[in-house]
């Protein structure tokens, strides 16, 4: 078994304060004590399963944060219509949408102000350990789950569209999890409505959470024609904004988190290949 699994946060806009998943975590936690109960595992063996599996957050936006702040700040001070509250929170979303699609889109240095935080951050965490032992080379085994435009960037990421901002080749991503994802939207929008990517190779699954009321997720499935997309719904609240955001208070995103934790571990000492055979995904991977 992994003594050393890292599941690592990428939020969405305006989520910018550390351990802003800590309550999502918890969950997690608790839900996987259930599901190993209920699999027969004693107290210390579920002790030393829930001390391998390690939380760490990545925090991106501190320059976006403080335009949109500004932002906020000059147009919102003196309005008490109501209509406005809502468009105070939709604001930011657009905004950091605009400067991550604007961050993309220096191609000529290839510089990436966002993508460079993201990558600096992960680099950090790709270098921690658990307190105590650990098996020598697993540090670099984890779980991604990423929210909202969060999932933009880690989808940007972790397919390494960049070649100065990139995912670890050494590192093993056992699930690569989205929720409240708008990745067809970008996508789409940039000519690839149905997409030929397939997974790197050291990527071993993509898990889609989305609830139907969310007005921002989308299903991936349907756009990613070589991709065996998990595809999970959950109900996070009937209001758009509500639900768009509910996904860090689901007892349900926590079960499949905890289930996708609970099936890494299960595969240790196994073959764990992507949905694809090993082979024809290099090679489609490699000739992109």
């Amino acid at each position: 078994m992994l003594s050393n699994l890292k599941l690592i946060f990428i939020h969405g806009v305006n989520d910018q304060s550390t351990n802003y998943s800590k309550g999502l975590f918890e969950k997690i936690q608790n839900s996987l004590k259930k599901k190993l109960k209920a699999k027969g595992k004693s107290d210390s063996e579920i002790t030393d399963i829930l001390q391998a599996v390690v939380s760490h957050n990545v925090l991106w936006a501190d320059g976006t944060t403080n335009l949109t702040n500004r932002y906020c700040q000059l147009q919102y001070q003196d309005s008490k219509l109501f209509w406005k509250s809502f468009t105070k929170k939709i604001d930011p979303l657009a905004m950091q949408i605009m400067q991550y699609i604007k961050d993309k889109g220096d191609k000529k240095t290839g510089n990436m102000n966002i993508l460079k935080e993201v990558d600096d951050e992960i680099g950090k965490i790709f270098l921690q350990t658990n307190i105590g032992d650990f098996k020598p080379g697993e540090d670099k085994h984890a779980i991604i789950i990423a929210h909202s435009l969060g999932s933009v960037i880690a989808f940007d990421y972790v397919f390494c569209f960049r070649d100065k901002c990139r995912l670890d080749e050494n590192a093993t991503i056992h699930s690569f999890i989205t929720m409240g994802s708008p990745i067809p939207i970008f996508t789409s929008a940039m000519g690839h409505p149905d997409s030929d990517l397939v997974l790197p190779p050291n990527v071993k699954r993509w898990v889609n959470i989305f609830s139907k009321h969310d007005g921002i997720a989308r299903s991936a499935k349907i756009y990613f024609n070589n991709i065996d997309i998990q595809e999970k719904e959950v109900f996070t609240g009937f209001f758009p904004i509500q639900s768009h955001c509910g996904y860090w208070k689901s007892d349900k995103t926590a079960s499949i988190i905890a289930e996708e934790i609970l099936e890494v571990l299960d595969l240790q000492g196994k073959e764990t290949r992507p949905h694809l055979v090993e082979e024809k995904a290099n090679e489609a991977y490699k000739s992109k």
